[in-house]
């Protein structure tokens, strides 16, 4: 049975994050972009901007299998995912990384109510899988398109 272990990003481990966010964006996402969008997403999902967007306050969870990194997710508060990126399929990794984004989140903001996302295409499905719906139209802002989506919380 294969183990997969959930822990906190370590400072110096942006370059390998963007590494599996880089993989699993041109394989999935970066198809339906414009060459705006994918460099408009690279400004954004790069080691840099990710290290200066933890001094925020916001936090990266991991997922590892065989101490590969399989799966992330960067929280931004007071209630966004930033980036919500998983390489091994269908093992129940991003609704994993969700349930603890929330707990970790909660733990600062005890009165948390929601979780907002802006979703590519892609990654619609997914979100409403694990409860999310739509709030607003799809969007195209700088080549990105996205949807907005919400997940309310329970008590």
């Amino acid at each position: 049975m294969e183990t997969i272990i959930f822990r906190e990003m370590q400072p110096g481990e942006e370059a390998a994050v963007c590494s599996l966010v880089e993989e699993v964006f041109d394989e999935w996402v970066a198809p339906d972009y414009e060459a705006e969008g994918r460099e408009e997403f690279f400004r954004f999902a790069n080691p840099r901007a990710l290290a200066a967007r933890l001094n925020t306050g916001g936090f990266v969870l991991l997922a590892l299998f065989e101490e590969q990194i399989v799966g992330m997710l960067e929280f931004s508060p007071p209630d966004r995912i930033a980036m919500l990126f998983v390489k091994l399929r269908n093992r129940g990794i991003a609704k994993s990384l969700l349930k603890l984004a929330i707990e970790k989140a909660r733990n600062h903001n005890p009165t948390l109510s929601k979780i907002t996302v802006h979703s590519s295409p892609f990654g619609e499905a997914a979100y409403e899988r694990m409860g999310f719906h739509q709030t607003g139209q799809k969007t195209k802002d700088h080549g990105i398109e996205f949807i907005p989506m919400e997940l309310e919380l329970g008590d």
